[in-house]
């Protein structure tokens, strides 16, 4: 079954109808575990990168600091679906690991599962995403002249970079290239020795792009409106209960993976960002999301609550990321798409 969104409650802009002017696409990603190649958009896959071009890297000295090994993330993640995929009784309340399996988890989780030591070398970059302009519809306003394929690659530690002021993500790279010009595609591609977490090393996906339309964060609104907006969502309550829809969760901002839209202020003030070479106001190009979200906005097939008994449930999501608290945002220049970009979270 292919995920995609339900229409909204109802439309906002029947209610408010100057919501229209401020009305903006975004396109949710809807990555779902797979085996993508790298002619796909996808999270977590191959990247479409030339043979002949070198692998960016981290030259930060980051000392022995404590990570953990990309193998063993992904061998802990195998002894947790295997015990998964065991029988169990019905009503029973813990997972049948064996004991060797629960020592072996024992190690990995010990100093809060950063069990490995990088030895300060300069360290290749992960490739967190691509996205082809063919596949997501809301890329074609960002793209540079030329060029209709970006790449998403970031640092495996976090606390480095002037891209990423708040400290709680990675430092991210975009580049964008043009799909045609990669003719021979570097098919080794190399991975870092150490990760600071686990949750900095996504799970391959596939992706399942859909246009939905979004309304800006509330705060962005006039002050008249949003007391409007109370007002009546106050009314809608009265006559509904706890099921009546609101603005902020349910009528104007999609949850998820997406690139475009607007962005949500949900665990702070409204921080408007602005270009460090310029001073323009950025616009949000992509979200990456932690798992969390709105139930309203739960695809058909995950409200019907379609579920594995054999797979563990994805704790961030089926992308295993979480790279900040719900939410870490890349912002770009729209006066400008040279102009460095910059990272926020919520």
């Amino acid at each position: 079954m292919r995920p995609t969104t339900p229409y909204r409650p109802l439309d906002i802009t029947i209610p408010f109808p100057e919501l229209r002017a401020c009305a903006r696409t975004a396109t949710l990603l809807h990555p779902r575990r797979g085996t993508p190649t790298a002619a796909d958009s996808s999270v977590g896959g191959p990247l479409l990168w030339p043979a002949d071009e070198a692998w960016p890297v981290c030259g930060e000295a980051y000392g022995r600091a404590r990570g953990v090994r990309p193998e063993r993330a992904r061998r802990y993640e195998r002894i947790v679906e295997a015990a998964w995929a065991r029988p169990r009784p019905a009503d029973a309340d813990h997972v049948p690991y064996t004991d060797a399996e629960r020592a072996e988890l024992d190690e990995m989780t010990c100093s809060g599962y950063q069990p490995d030591r990088h030895d300060g070398s300069p360290l290749p970059l992960l490739a967190l995403a691509q996205f082809h302009v063919r596949d997501v519809p809301d890329l074609a306003v960002f793209a540079p002249p030329g060029t209709d394929l970006l790449q998403v690659l970031w640092c495996p530690f976090r606390g480095h970079d002037d891209a990423s002021p708040d400290d709680y993500g990675p430092s991210t790279r975009l580049l964008w290239r043009r799909a045609a010009d990669v003719r021979e595609v570097l098919t080794d591609q190399p991975e870092p020795p150490v990760v600071e977490r686990k949750e900095f090393l996504p799970n391959p996906c596939v992706l399942f792009p859909e246009q939905v339309v979004e309304y800006p964060f509330a705060d962005r609104l006039p002050g008249e409106l949003v007391e409007r907006i109370d007002a009546w969502e106050g009314a809608l309550r009265e006559r509904a209960g706890d099921a009546a829809p609101g603005y902020q969760y349910d009528l104007s901002l999609a949850p998820g993976w997406k690139i475009g839209g607007w962005d949500s202020w949900h665990r702070t003030d409204l921080m408007r960002v602005y270009c460090g070479a310029c001073g323009t106001e950025m616009r949000l190009l992509l979200t990456i999301d932690s798992g969390g979200g709105g139930r309203s906005w739960l695809s058909y097939e995950e409200a019907q609550d379609v579920w594995d008994p054999t797979r563990p449930p994805d704790l961030y999501g089926p992308t295993g990321i979480s790279a900040a608290r719900d939410e870490y945002r890349a912002f770009v220049c729209p006066a400008d798409p040279s102009h460095p970009h910059r990272m926020s979270s919520q």
